[in-house]
């Protein structure tokens, strides 16, 4: 059988694909007469014989169609009936997504290519039939069933992607039917970042204008203009090709100023809040793009700084909303190695917040819906660990953080002292319940890596990882003044648990001055 492949031929749109192939009257006989023979023939399974005659039978009216509207161009009536039979056949492939395990023959027959050019049909209602079905048949994607992960793979080789992004531009999402279309080919974008975000999210970033059109939805104030599942949609995949590419982090800042774009776009919920859990969401993950954003970029922390960044976070926080929790997230990442973000925070009066918030007695009811204490908690102190660590010991800006700590009778370390024993004795519980499960599977001598996973994590749950920044305050605070350190040594059993987590802590450092550093706290003790 001749398989048929036809490039995606250049339309009015003016997208950058190729031009149509030849095909010879030879391969168009061949075809039509082996359709001839099958297209009125019936199946009660999909297999691959019956795969063929699908794949053929839609061969045959894509070629039609294709013949006719270059015949008639300025007479549509004379293709109409034969974009029908299309429609409908694009509709019958939608079986195959039932079987995965016939894909890499689907792929071998060179449709993939045929629906592709399809993308671009001047018949708008052609194009989103082909969006539905990429859908259905990425959706159903298995590794298992399909090895080689021919749909995935054949979508990276054809520019399937860049399509469906060059294809937005035409897609109205105030209108139901291409408001679906938008949402199916977001969902395509989900599925290929699921199973390859590696390959999948530096197409998406790099080689389309997919962070064009996603700033564009998110960016609407109105939901008449965008309406609010398409700007959550697309809040969803800005996080998803941040945390699948590091490259895209970069590429969204320079290219697109996007850092500026998000915290402008935050800016106008400090008056209004959400009006739905919805939109709700959609904020949140507009915080989480952020942390993506900062982390492990100076670039982008830079870009962050100059958009007034650690102002807006202050006051959310100052203004007690409902995503203080989130602007103390963006302000722990904003602050992690970064020496000046550091400064611009105490030049921003930003202590005098972050003490208070740190402080803070949560009561109300109504309180807890905004404060997240163990969540509140893990961020603070990190943040005063950065500020400790990363800010010059001689400066003013130093000197203004440890008055922090030690006005008011010190009872900014009574507190670091009243949440380490919280925290220690939370962790020594999940110690002793992990111990008395090993004991009792310890029949099972399979899977100690994962019961060395499990203890971990049930210890991180418990709070571990607040513990150490706790201790590693402590233990630089006590080194910086005498009266700190007097306090803790007045409990040996203090000391002694301090010396303990931060021995612990040390084997999970990778980076070596880290290590260094955290050891001469040890025996400065």
């Amino acid at each position: 059988m001749t398989s048929v492949t036809i490039k995606i031929t250049k339309r009015k749109n003016n997208f950058e694909n190729t031009e149509p192939s030849k095909i010879s009257k030879a391969e168009i006989n061949e075809i039509k007469e082996l359709v001839n023979q099958v297209e009125n023939e019936e199946f009660d399974e999909l297999n691959p014989s019956s795969l063929k005659k699908l794949v053929l039978s839609f061969e045959k009216k894509y070629l039609k169609n294709q013949q006719l509207r270059d015949k008639y161009q300025n007479e549509p009536e004379k293709f109409m009936e034969s974009e029908i039979d299309l429609h409908e056949e694009i509709k019958k492939l939608q079986i195959i997504a039932t079987s995965p395990d016939l894909y890499k023959l689907f792929v071998s027959l060179g449709s993939i290519v045929s629906l592709g050019s399809l993308l671009i049909h001047d018949n708008t209602d052609i194009s989103i039939s082909v969006i539905d079905l990429f859908n259905e048949l990425i959706e159903a994607e298995d590794e298992e069933q399909d090895p080689e992960m021919s749909v995935f793979n054949s979508f990276i080789k054809n520019n399937i992607m860049e399509t469906l992004v060059d294809n937005l531009s035409r897609l109205d999402a105030t209108n139901d039917e291409e408001q679906q279309a938008i949402h199916n080919t977001f969902s395509i974008f989900e599925s290929m970042l699921e199973l390859g975000g590696s390959k999948s999210a530096p197409i998406l970033a790099g080689k389309s204008q997919l962070f064009k059109y996603l700033l564009n939805y998110i960016s609407t104030t109105t939901t008449t203009t965008t309406p609010i599942p398409i700007k959550l949609y697309s809040s969803e995949l800005l996080s998803s090709i941040f945390l699948n590419d590091e490259n895209s982090r970069s590429i969204f800042t320079k290219k697109y100023n996007g850092i500026e774009k998000l915290l402008v776009l935050l800016s106008q919920f400090i008056k209004k809040q959400p009006d739905s859990l919805q939109e709700t969401e959609f904020v949140e993950n507009i915080f989480s793009s952020i942390c993506s954003l900062l982390l492990n970029n100076n670039e982008n922390k830079e870009s962050f700084l100059k958009s007034e960044g650690i102002q807006l976070m202050l006051i959310f926080i100052k203004k007690k909303t409902q995503q203080r929790g989130s602007a103390l997230k963006v302000l722990d990442y904003a602050l992690t190695d970064s020496k000046k973000a550091n400064e611009m925070f105490v030049q921003e009066l930003g202590l005098k917040t972050l003490f208070s918030s740190f402080m803070k007695k949560i009561k109300s009811k109504h309180s807890k819906k905004i404060y997240n204490e163990s969540e509140d908690q893990e961020h603070i102190v990190t943040m005063l660990y950065s500020l400790l660590r990363n800010l010059d010991t001689t400066s003013d800006y130093y000197t203004r953080l440890m008055v922090k700590f030690t006005e008011n009778h010190f009872e900014k370390i009574d507190k670091l002292l009243e949440l380490h024993s919280k925290y220690f004795k939370k962790v020594q519980l999940a110690d002793k319940n992990s111990k008395k499960n090993k004991k009792d599977d310890d029949e099972d001598d399979d899977d100690d890596d994962d019961d060395d996973e499990e203890i971990l994590l049930k210890r991180l749950d418990a709070g571990l990882f607040t513990l150490q920044y706790i201790d590693l305050i402590l233990a630089l605070l006590s080194k910086e003044n005498k009266e700190i350190r007097n306090k803790i040594k007045d409990s040996q059993d203090l000391e002694n648990e301090i010396k303990t987590i931060l021995n612990e802590y040390i084997e999970t450092v990778n980076k070596e001055s880290e290590s260094k550093f955290i050891k001469s706290l040890i025996d400065s003790f």
